[in-house]
């Protein structure tokens, strides 16, 4: 494919229609188009919209696994300077970067604990690792750790009265703490290039 023969406006659309064609609603809107990537990748079936919503058996999930349990996807586009860090880079005498940090931010915890803390315990979470859009990574994060990060940052927003945003409750996961994940995809032709 020669890109030239494109706009930027042209792809986004080709996109769009394509998400629709396979009954993904707004395909384009936030990183709604990553999470058909990952599905394909993973042999899932992602939602036909943004989210499985409020109460229903799928909430807090973007797709199911191919035995139907439901997953939830968390994504990062790399630049330039992560690479150093995803592939531990040499630098100077007998040191390397340290190894990356991926994070997934789950909006909506915080403010609907009751029921996200048991959705969430039920699903598995994949991260995931864009580059220049093409995905390089996906890692299955245990979800007993998932929980433990989410638990702890709810009960410091609990701690402080509730104040501070609802939003944004992190889980931070170092690749090169290997016991709190699973690679569940790699494209080694990116990996074999470093």
């Amino acid at each position: 494919m020669n890109i030239q023969d494109f706009t930027i406006e042209e792809l986004a659309n080709a996109l769009y229609l394509k998400c629709e064609e396979r009954g993904i609603y707004k395909g384009t809107d936030k990183t709604k188009w990553r999470e058909a990537v990952v599905a394909d990748k993973l042999g899932f079936v992602t939602h036909a919209k943004i989210s499985a919503g409020k109460g229903s058996d799928a909430y807090g999930s973007d797709a199911f696994e191919s035995d139907g349990k439901a997953a939830e996807f968390k994504s990062k586009a790399l630049d330039e300077s992560d690479l150093k860090n995803l592939f531990q880079s040499p630098y100077g005498k007998n040191k390397n970067y340290a190894p990356l940090k991926v994070s997934g931010v789950y909006n909506g915890y915080n403010s609907n604990y009751e029921t996200a803390s048991v959705a969430y315990a039920e699903i598995n979470h994949y991260f995931s690792l864009f580059y220049k859009e093409e995905c390089v990574l996906i890692i299955k994060v245990n979800t007993d750790y998932v929980m433990k990060c989410l638990n702890e940052n709810y009960n410091k927003f609990v701690a402080k009265g509730k104040k501070g945003s609802t939003n944004l409750n992190s889980v931070i996961v170092s690749l090169g703490n290997t016991e709190v994940y699973t690679v569940a995809y790699k494209n080694e032709a990116f990996f074999s290039k470093s």
